[in-house]
């Protein structure tokens, strides 16, 4: 037999099995089954002759693939995003290097006069008052205006009543004693100035706590008579007095 009738034979042998791959299209898709219809039925008119059996093993043998999977990927960074970052980076360190080389080469800057303020103002809490008694400015140490406060010659105030009892200027209480029923407080309003008020009922306050002359420091329950005392450096202040508000006023 020749060589052009072994190839024309060749090219009539049935076929078996047949693997169909579908591009992707920007046309609307056509239903899968009518594709695999017109596919099978194709085969068919060219393959005629053959038996039902190798027919059916075409048809069963037909792939679809579809759209090609395509993997999702994670979107890029914009080159604009990190740009960005650096951007920021350089900024900050721009600042950072003008504050260091304004404290530096600027004392009177604005950034340095800021931090002294805090500094300053800290500082200024903190500090010790050294003002004297004369500088400052009483209240009355009643909390009802029925009740009469008044000085000894001595320079020693006293009143007999019912009623919560104030420091005569705020300060730190410094001790707290109790006698026979009764407390004894006294406060350190600054360095060199002292109260002592005894004769309370009650004392609300411990050592070491801060307390003002709009709160009071105890009680009387008028059983008792209740002394206040005011000392410059130990010594007892005796060049002062009480007006109609049972304020303290200074002979000075």
């Amino acid at each position: 037999m020749s060589e052009t009738i072994d190839y024309a034979e060749m090219l009539e042998i049935p076929v078996s099995t047949l693997n169909v791959t579908k591009k992707r299209s920007k046309k609307k898709r056509e239903p899968e089954a009518d594709l695999k219809e017109r596919v099978v039925e194709t085969v068919n008119e060219r393959m005629e002759g053959e038996t039902e059996e190798e027919r059916t093993a075409v048809e069963e043998n037909v792939t679809d693939y579809g759209d090609a999977y395509v993997p999702e990927h994670a979107p890029r960074k914009k080159f604009l995003d990190g740009k960005v970052l650096v951007i920021e980076f350089i900024a900050v360190l721009a600042l950072c290097a003008t504050i260091l080389l304004t404290n530096l080469l600027w004392a009177d800057s604005a950034i340095n006069t800021f931090f002294r303020g805090l500094v300053s103002e800290e500082e200024t809490v903190n500090a010790p008052d050294e003002r004297v008694y004369s500088e400052l400015t009483l209240g009355s140490v009643v909390s009802d205006a029925d009740i009469q406060c008044s000085v000894s010659d001595t320079g020693v105030l006293t009143f007999t009543g019912a009623c919560s009892v104030y420091a005569p200027y705020g300060g730190t209480i410094k001790n707290v004693a109790e006698n026979n029923g009764t407390y004894t407080v006294e406060i350190e309003h600054t360095t060199s100035f002292t109260s002592v008020i005894a004769g309370l009922t009650n004392a609300y306050f411990a050592a070491g706590d801060t307390v003002y002359s709009t709160i009071p420091v105890g009680y009387s329950d008028g059983t008792a008579e209740v002394s206040v005392s005011l000392y410059d450096s130990g010594s007892l202040i005796q060049s002062y007095s009480v007006n109609e508000n049972n304020d303290i006023v200074w002979n000075v």
